[in-house]
């Protein structure tokens, strides 16, 4: 499929990693779910006998009276290893109720000290925040698998999930001659649909939904690449990289695991040689832009 836009071609672009998929829809998650909604990075749960169910991130519209787990999954892998083992773990963990008070107790504390998130949620009027994240949190939650390219599989995978499930197909169109610098998206928002008129006698059909992104305020950079610069910048500043982990997880009030995922997992590179790298800061720059070219203006901006 070719999409053409003032003359101009744009061509498929074929996601590298899950990662990169991931760092899109964080950009537009307001696009998928709801302009209300406010997104967390990734989780981890943990069972009292040891089960740990993750997550690609976590999804609260409380206008809706709905929250999302969300899955952002490439079609090329293995799809039946990925999503059926990490949802039943989810589903294990959900049942606990120790589990569900980690849940509330940890999204109230992120939304209360982030200013954005706290100022989105003053603006729809809530006034006992821990109650209503109670009260949703015992809803059952919806999975959002986020997929390059909806398959036949999946739709058998989604059958066999425990809690109700809707799929995005999320895709990513690059210029010709310029790459991935600029793009548009296509994808079905969750909340809004489009309708396209069509001639007499035709039934009128939802449209998807074409981003053509803009630069991104500060306070909507995704986590995974904010707390990967606060730990740079502690760094570079003379901090020893444990202080600096330390630090940050302090700030975001976040486990200490979640910083550390983003600076490894989420980067490709293990603990190890995430220390090696940041060590010469020209080399980390570089390297960080190659892995977020989105963000260069802001790598720029923070570290150099």
């Amino acid at each position: 499929m070719i999409l053409l836009k003032d003359g101009v071609k744009y061509f498929p672009h074929e996601y590298a990693l899950e990662e990169e998929l991931e760092t899109m829809v964080a950009e537009h998650y307001k696009d998928i779910f709801g302009t209300n909604s406010l997104y967390f990075d990734a989780q981890t749960m943990k069972t009292q006998t040891g089960i740990e169910a993750r997550n690609d991130g976590l999804i609260l519209a409380i206008d809706q009276n709905k929250w999302y787990i969300v899955e952002v999954e490439l079609a090329k892998h293995p799809l039946h290893k990925h999503i059926i083992p990490q949802i039943t773990e989810f589903s294990i963990a959900y049942e606990e109720a120790g589990t569900r008070k980690k849940i509330i107790d940890t999204l109230h504390k992120t939304i209360r000290s982030d200013p954005i998130r706290n100022a989105a949620v003053q603006a729809q009027k809530i006034e006992d925040l821990h109650k209503i994240l109670a009260d949703l949190i015992d809803l059952q939650p919806t999975i959002a698998i986020i997929i390059d390219q909806k398959t036949p599989q999946l739709d058998q995978i989604c059958k066999k999930l425990l809690f109700p499930t809707q799929t995005i197909e999320f895709k990513t169109y690059e210029r010709e001659n310029v790459g991935i610098g600029v793009h548009i998206h296509e994808f079905q928002s969750l909340t809004e649909q489009k309708i396209e008129i069509q001639p007499m006698g035709r039934p009128m059909r939802p449209v998807q939904t074409l981003i053509i992104p803009e630069p991104r305020r500060r306070g909507q950079i995704p986590q995974k690449i904010v707390q990967v610069l606060e730990v740079a910048e502690l760094v570079f500043k003379g901090e020893s990289l444990n202080n600096a982990f330390k630090n940050v997880t302090k700030q975001h009030g976040i486990n200490p695991s979640s910083v550390r995922d983003k600076c490894t997992r989420q980067l490709g590179i293990n603990t190890e040689q995430f220390a090696e790298i940041i060590q010469d800061k020209n080399r980390f720059i570089i390297f960080l832009k190659e892995k977020y070219p989105q963000y260069k203006n802001l790598i720029d901006e923070r570290l150099a």
